[in-house]
């Protein structure tokens, strides 16, 4: 929490430096002002969490420079301090909603106790915008509202959006990589409150992980504090390629792809998709850091680059499902490319040469043979074929509680993602798995649960409108529900609506 400190008297002003830098709680202070004009100005200047104003200064009163300086940065928090107990100073301050009035002298034990009541408003205010946001989001990406149903529900089309893409490469069990990321997600999230005032900058964080398993990051900000943004993106960006590498190990690798800055809410689905097509070029690029999206947007364009990664994101996929067959096939369709590769782009192969130990576990040396690398990667293959008929006991168990899960909590806004965390297996091999013993996607088949739910309902309740029997089997965007539901049956919900209703006359 930012903190500006301002009084006429130098000796109050050191005396409240002191007690609140012995405070356990995370505080800047940023500036101190000795009369109003300067104060307005500092305000103006940093947007500060919480403000300490004496009311009598020179220049400009204390209560002149909240009633400006509030204009300026309307989420700023202001304590009153003054020596003079009337009414109507307590009455003006309290009609410029400060949140606290201090008599001086003012004692540690006092002090502290309207600092944290501050940083707990504050925290609850982050924490507000935060669900929301989040839920908005969630929403639009699993199809639950529409756009225009968001833009009703939450006030975030005046909100400007910055996307990173996280990849996290391993080749450890399910539990493990599962704990992976949620271990990274907490701790950016610890890392953003201790540095960045996410609640005056009217900033909102979400996370999203995807059935593949990549993770996204999704900031908001109001486009009124969009200049004020712009001072924090490179520091935010510096925090983020600390955070890679310091969560460097030889079992796991982190990068990611951040899209370019400032877009609307309605280019979410399209550039995620975007940003999701060009991840796989973390196999051949330095790993553990942060790359912009129009920096590696150009090798996509290249087809020796373009062919070797998805060959390559192809043969970890089925890695991952111990299909050996397949496996073995895609290895020697990516040898030549790989010979290619090494002869055009020698640093690329080596990036590679380290994602492929990460990712599957193997052992290729830089002074080996394509030869030796290949039978390398045949090896490791051929030991998780061996560990395939363990797995499969408990693979079958799994897709029924799925099953089990879907039929449950089908009318909330659910996704592979929340599920496989809370079976302690990654998205991406939850979702492969669930095709590969399904025949179809986790995404039609929860559509196909709700479809099968919203006709149960038509059908036996014709009181219900349309709109309702959506929202309870989990979309709030009739129009859509309609859309999915002519898509599965081959008929409108209200024909089925009304036939039903003429049976009961």
């Amino acid at each position: 929490m930012r903190v500006i400190i301002a009084d006429d008297e130098r000796l109050i002003r050191l005396a409240l430096r002191s007690m609140i830098e012995e405070m356990s709680l995370n505080i800047q202070i940023v500036a101190e002002a000795k009369n109003g004009s300067e104060l307005v100005k500092l305000v103006d200047e940093y947007h500060p969490e919480l403000v300490f104003v004496d009311i009598r200064m020179p220049e400009m009163n204390g209560l002149e420079a909240m009633d400006q300086g509030s204009q300026l940065s309307p989420h700023t928090q202001w304590i009153v301090l003054t020596g003079f107990s009337e009414f109507e100073y307590v009455r003006e301050a309290m009609r410029l909603r400060a949140v606290d009035y201090l008599l001086k002298p003012i004692g540690p034990e006092e002090l502290e106790v309207s600092v944290s009541k501050v940083a707990a408003e504050l925290e609850a205010k982050a924490k507000q915008l935060d669900n929301l946001f989040e839920t908005a989001v969630n929403s639009l990406l699993h199809g639950t509202r529409s756009m225009e149903e968001i833009n009703s529900r939450y006030p975030l089309q005046d909100f400007r959006l910055s996307i990173t893409l996280f990849g996290i490469d391993s080749h450890m069990p399910e539990l493990d990589k599962t704990r992976l990321r949620y271990q990274w997600i907490h701790g950016l999230k610890e890392t953003y409150a201790r540095q960045v005032p996410f609640s005056i900058l009217e900033h909102a964080i979400s996370f999203v992980t995807f059935p593949n398993g990549d993770i996204a990051q999704i900031i908001g900000w109001h486009k009124d504090a969009e200049e004020r943004t712009q001072g924090y993106v490179s520091e935010m960006n510096d925090m983020l390629n600390q955070q890679m590498k310091d969560y460097e190990r030889s079992t796991c690798i982190v990068s990611g792809f951040q899209s370019e800055y400032a877009m609307e809410l309605v280019n979410l689905e399209k550039k995620l998709l975007q940003l999701q097509e060009l991840l796989p070029l973390r196999r051949i690029l330095p790993s553990r850091r942060l790359w912009m999206e129009q920096d590696v947007r150009l090798m996509m364009d290249k087809p020796h680059y373009r062919d070797i990664i998805e060959r390559m994101d192809n043969l970890c996929r089925l890695a991952y499902m111990q299909d050996f067959f397949q496996y073995t096939n895609e290895l020697k369709q990516l040898e030549p490319m790989m010979n290619t590769l090494a002869h055009q782009d020698p640093n690329a192969l080596e990036y590679l040469r380290e994602s492929l130990n990460v990712s599957l576990g193997c052992r290729l040396e830089g002074n080996q043979s394509m030869d030796q690398w290949m039978k390398s990667l045949e090896s490791v293959q051929e030991s998780r074929l061996a560990e395939q008929s363990l797995a499969e006991l408990s693979q079958g168990d799994l897709i029924q509680r799925v099953q089990n899960y879907v039929n449950m909590n089908y009318m909330n806004d659910i996704g592979i993602g929340q599920i496989a965390s809370d079976m302690d297996v990654t998205p991406n091999y939850l979702s492969s798995l669930f095709h590969k013993k399904m025949g179809k996607t986790f995404t039609k088949f929860l559509t196909h649960i709700r479809m099968v739910k919203a006709k149960e309902l038509l059908l036996t309740n014709p009181a219900l409108k349309v709109q309702e029997v959506a929202e309870r089997v989990g979309y709030y965007s009739t129009r859509h529900f309609t859309k999915l539901f002519l898509d599965h049956f081959d008929c409108y919900p209200s024909e089925l609506h009304q036939k039903s209703a003429t049976k009961q006359l």
